[in-house]
């Protein structure tokens, strides 16, 4: 298990309770939640793009959920200049809000159909939320989903995963780190939390308390089920975690949040956002995976990077720069 993984299990609480990067964060995170706690009961009907490359033997669907619009306020450790000019360099209007899509991923391996986070349902408003519809058009039954592989337990990662209060995918195990399980289920943090911000910990307790028995806590970096590994990546939140899928020599990492604005944090590794929980852990882990995807030449694929969310990633001076994947036309 790495250090940074262990540093940020053991300090997280610690942190949430004292540090701008914890509490503070959410308090201003928060008010942008359409009352996170009943929000996620509300259907939104409309479908939305998806878009299927192969992986080996596995069959990879991304399903855009929708989007969310961040300001440079969302932005920690960069200055609104520098903010503006990386907004350029990739020809974005840095006086418009910066819209980053939600994207979710349906992964066909065998007779297992796995879903890699659950989207935003309307915790986020009506511009996410197009999970249910979208699977309904591509012919997904719900109660067909085998698996939940949650990377975090923020809203718009966890929140479609629910319906009316009730597990959105009645069949499905929902795998999700231990750390970060305890982490948002905790009463203490819960109450030590602004009232501003206790819709996160009402949603992800929620959304345990719903799967139940089918909940998967799983420790670190450990086999999930053939072909389907974790890989720590702390920081954003204590147990946030990417899953590496394997089919032959063919590989997959898909992370949540670990760099999840591309104009920004690619260039700038450094840079944080208001929901980091323990921003100097999540820069640490930002520029060891990266570093490691680069080297390894290793595909990758995250909930928030341009959509279909696929690329690589090569190292730029002391910085690095995201190549989106060739368009599979064959599928």
């Amino acid at each position: 298990m790495s250090q940074a993984f262990l540093r940020c299990a053991t300090a997280s609480r610690r942190r949430f309770l004292a540090s701008s990067a914890g509490l503070g964060a959410l308090a201003i995170a928060a008010p942008a939640l359409r009352s996170v706690a009943e929000a996620h009961s509300e259907a939104v009907v409309a479908t939305a793009p998806t878009y299927t490359r192969t992986v080996g033997d596995l069959e990879i669907t991304t399903i855009l959920d929708g989007y969310l619009q961040f300001e440079f306020g969302v932005f920690r450790g960069i200055e609104q200049a520098e903010y503006e000019e990386e907004l350029r360099n990739d020809f974005i209007d840095p006086g418009k809000p910066l819209n980053v899509g939600v994207t979710a991923h349906l992964v066909r391996a065998g007779d297992r159909l796995m879903l890699i986070d659950a989207g935003a349902a309307s915790a986020f408003g009506p511009t996410a939320g197009r999970l249910q519809a979208t699977l309904a058009g591509l012919g997904v039954d719900n109660n067909s989903i085998t698996d939940l592989l949650i990377t975090h337990l923020h809203p718009d990662h966890i929140a479609g995963a629910l319906v009316d209060g009730k597990a959105a995918f009645p069949n499905a195990a929902l795998h999700v780190n231990r750390t970060e399980v305890e982490f948002w289920t905790s009463e203490s943090n819960r109450t030590a939390a602004p009232d501003s911000a206790k819709g996160f910990f009402d949603l992800a307790a929620t959304a345990i308390a719903a799967y139940g028995a089918r909940v998967n806590r799983f420790d670190g970096e450990t086999d999930l089920m053939s072909g389907v590994s974790t890989h720590p990546m702390p920081g954003h939140t204590p147990g946030h975690t990417g899953y590496r899928l394997s089919s032959g020599d063919a590989q997959l990492l898909v992370w949540g949040d670990m760099t999840a604005i591309a104009p920004v944090q690619f260039e700038r590794p450094s840079v944080g956002i208001i929901y980091d929980i323990d921003s100097e852990v999540a820069a640490e882990t930002r520029r060891r995976v990266l570093d490691m995807v680069a080297t390894d030449r290793l595909l990758v694929a995250g909930t928030h990077l341009p959509y279909p969310a696929f690329g690589h990633v090569d190292i730029a001076g002391d910085a690095y720069r995201w190549v989106p994947d060739q368009w599979q036309y064959a599928g």
